[in-house]
Parts: C-alpha cells; structure tokens; sequence
C-alpha cells in the first residue's frame, strides 16, 4: 500500500517513515514539509493513504485535509500530531485514525493493519465507494468530548438523546454525557437504528421494550433499562412504521 508523509519537523518526518518501513505494510512514495507542495504531489501520486500533522509552518492539516476530497482519488487520512484538542475535528473529516505523538510503534502498527485491511476491501471498487464504507462503519461509534478527554460511545450502549435546558445529551446504559452537537446533527451522525420521537428526543430502536398508548392519541416509549419517553402525535407514524406495527 502507498503512503504519503506531511511534516514540517525533519526529525520527526524521519522518525515516522523508518517506522513506516519498519511495519513491512506500506511505501512511502512521497514525502512533503509544504502544504501547497503536498497537494500537487498527493494529486499526481495518488496514494491510497496520508500521514499528516496538524500545525504545520505554512498552514494548518485539517484545512488540508479538506482539499483532498477535490481531488482525483481521495487517500485515506491519520493525523499524526503533538495536539490531542484536534480530534474531534479530525474525525469530522472521516480522518482512519489519530495518533498523539511521541509515536509508539505498536500503536502506529494498528492503525497500519486498519489502512491495509481497508484497502483491501475497497481493492476493485473506486475511492467514492470506499469513503462511503468507512462512514458506515464510523456510525457504529460516535465521539464526545469530557474536560481534557475524547470519549468513544459505542452507539449499540446508546438508549436515547435528549435536551434539557436548551443543552442536548447522550444518555446510555451507564451514564449521561453532554455534547454541543445540535439534535438533528446526531440524527445524521448516528444513523437508521436511530429515530426522532419527539422535538427533543431521538430513541434507539434496539432499546425499545415496550409501545403503550398515551393521552390524546400519542403513544409512551419504555426502554429496556425502564426509562421513558413520550412520542408526539407528529411522530406516532413514524415510531410505528418503525417498528413494523
């Protein structure tokens, strides 16, 4: 598999390429400390995936990063970089993988394996139909941030989403997290297991036990944990068609 480096730090550019050859997995075709020399080159060399940083001298990864999808076959993306804040924006950029550095080459051996594998799958299909297959899989976990932290939920642990006081959580099997994600952003982002039951609730349909009428036509949600949620009338069609009734 052909891989393309970005960093502006000669060291540490060195460092990443001996421990990409090291994995006996991947080329490295080329090599860049400029962004608009990375761009030329990605484009005419096509590599199935880019190893970036984020702060470089001349401009910023994830702006570049957003370039690639103009371009001829769209690589595969893992940030390699100093800063931890930028992961939620990385993955937004359906970025593969996220490496903190230092490097630790078991952890760079994973994320190697993953690129490999997913070019394999995507072997006879184009570079559209492959973004297409990693956002799939993207939508079996989503991210959130806590203090200094990045938390993966798995979205099978989700029960629902709701608001309360204008800010919209995550509450699964063992506890509520905050996000700043908008209501119907979560929608998109979670997927068809998931559906809208009310303004400020979307329910996993996985963890519905039990449909009972309500007042004035509309219908109560029961989790399988016992936790709650009325359906508004504007909804009833939908949850019902959902679950087949």
């Amino acid at each position: 598999m052909n891989v393309y480096v970005i960093e502006d730090e000669i060291l540490a550019k060195q460092e990443l390429i001996y421990l990409l050859h090291d994995t006996g997995k991947v080329k490295v075709i080329g090599e860049a400390e400029d962004m608009h020399q990375a761009l030329w080159d990605i484009n005419e060399k096509q590599p199935d995936a880019v190893f970036l940083d984020i702060e470089l001298e001349n401009g910023n990864g994830l702006d570049l990063a957003k370039q690639f999808n103009n371009m001829k076959k769209r690589p595969m993306v893992v940030f390699v970089t100093a800063y931890g804040e930028y992961a939620l924006d990385a993955f937004e950029l359906d970025a593969i993988d996220y490496i903190v550095k230092p490097i630790d080459k078991v952890r760079l051996q994973k994320t190697v394996d993953k690129l490999v594998e997913l070019n394999s799958k995507s072997h006879l299909e184009n570079n559209v139909e492959l973004v297409s297959s990693v956002n799939k899989e993207k939508k079996h976990s989503i991210t959130v941030r806590e203090t200094d932290r990045i938390i993966v939920i798995d979205t099978k642990d989700i029960l629902y989403i709701g608001t309360e006081n204008r800010q919209v959580y995550i509450q699964t099997l063992e506890k509520k997290y905050l996000t700043n994600t908008l209501l119907y952003k979560m929608k998109e982002k979670l997927g068809s297991s998931f559906i809208q039951v009310h303004r400020g609730y979307i329910v996993n349909i996985k963890q519905i036990a039990v449909l009972e009428p309500w007042f004035n036509r509309t219908y109560l949600i029961v989790l399988k944990n016992g936790s709650k949620i009325s359906v508004s009338r504007s909804y009833v069609k939908a949850i019902k068609k959902a679950l087949g009734l």
